[in-house]
């Protein structure tokens, strides 16, 4: 398993030698030819039941097949009713990501469900080349660049209209990410299974101004985890892909319990 610091490392390299090959200004006018992002998570009201977010996890298996295709995966969940999509293809190092996450917008349209890029960004390329292929959204996180760095993101995500979602985890974290006003924040935070969970769940959620919408970034595993954290005031929730498809926890999304 690659550290986060060794991941960072060659992902720093690899970007390097993506910008050599396409100038940012490239990528820019490719990011100009996609239609409108879709909005993720600007109507949902306070009283309403959270979305849910059908997190699709992929690095290639290490005997070198293919491996469950995310293409295959986004559909089923479109399919199933999900409300977004989210990809994240790096769980390790992983060069398809970009042609991966073009392929699920693409073939999601037709169910008119928005997709959020999840990956360790860290440059304002990055931010271009998501937009470029399609994503509505994209995931940022306090703990892998500096404040500096994190307003660039933010600013670079909202100029190319897409929804920008802070993870944070802590006090300081929010506060830093509050001040840059992006769309939505997400919680880095234990599933609110124990009183103390939910007490520092609903801490931090309190702290967040309302017009900024609130996620769990932790995936919940069970449909009782979403009742649960439905009552904190959140307005979505990550959900993996198997628990995201089943006919019970659909069914609690429609029925609004």
């Amino acid at each position: 398993m690659s550290t986060v610091s060794e991941i960072l490392q060659a992902k720093r390299q690899d970007l390097a030698q993506r910008k050599r090959k396409t100038p940012i200004d490239a990528v820019r006018a490719l990011a100009s030819m996609q239609g409108r992002p879709t909005p993720l998570l600007n109507t949902v009201a306070d009283d309403e039941p959270a979305i849910l977010i059908g997190q699709i996890l992929y690095a290639p298996p290490d005997d070198g097949s293919e491996g469950d295709d995310p293409v295959a995966k986004a559909v089923r969940l479109a399919r199933a009713g999900i409300d977004v999509i989210s990809l994240f293809t790096d769980a390790k190092i992983y060069s398809g990501g970009l042609d991966d996450l073009m392929f699920v917008v693409r073939a999601v349209q037709p169910f008119k469900v928005p997709v959020i890029s999840q990956d360790y960004t860290f440059d304002e390329y990055q931010v271009v080349e998501a937009r470029a292929a399609g994503a509505s959204g994209i995931v940022l996180d306090t703990a892998l660049v500096d404040n500096a760095t994190l307003r660039t993101l933010v600013s670079s995500t909202q100029r190319n209209r897409m929804t920008a979602i802070v993870r944070v985890a802590d006090e300081d974290a929010l506060d830093a990410a509050i001040a840059l006003s992006p769309q939505v924040i997400s919680l880095v935070l234990p599933l609110p299974r124990t009183v103390a969970d939910i007490t520092t769940c609903r801490r931090l959620r309190q702290r967040v101004p309302a017009h900024i919408r609130v996620t769990l970034d932790t995936p919940v595993q069970t449909v009782e985890d979403v009742t649960t954290a439905s009552k904190l005031g959140l307005h979505a929730l990550f959900v993996p892909d198997m628990l995201a498809q089943t006919e019970k926890l659909l069914g609690l999304r429609q029925s609004g319990d």
